[in-house]
């Protein structure tokens, strides 16, 4: 019995040790507003990034983003100037 008392105020004054030495810091917490200015200080949270809708068609669905382009496409010249705006090798 004598030593459980003695463990367990040992693990106390350990205990008791770490809370005193290692106090803890200011918390750096963000509170983020539930209406303008509740709470006081709060933080306004950021948007979502807009979803981007591609075209299917020219202007179809309204507000659509052309897709970009993969890769260029290239039309070699058979000839010079064959066909009218080809690039040469």
């Amino acid at each position: 019995m004598l030593r459980i008392t003695a463990m367990s105020a040992a693990a106390f004054a350990l205990a008791a040790f770490g809370f005193i030495t290692f106090p803890s810091g200011p918390a750096e917490a963000v509170v983020y507003c539930k209406t303008v200015g509740v709470p006081k200080g709060c933080v306004a949270r950021p948007a979502a990034p807009a979803r981007v809708v591609y075209c299917t068609g020219p202007g179809v669905p309204v507000g659509c983003v052309v897709r970009p382009a993969t890769k260029p496409h290239v039309v070699y010249c058979k000839r010079r100037g064959v066909p009218k705006g080809c690039v040469m090798r």
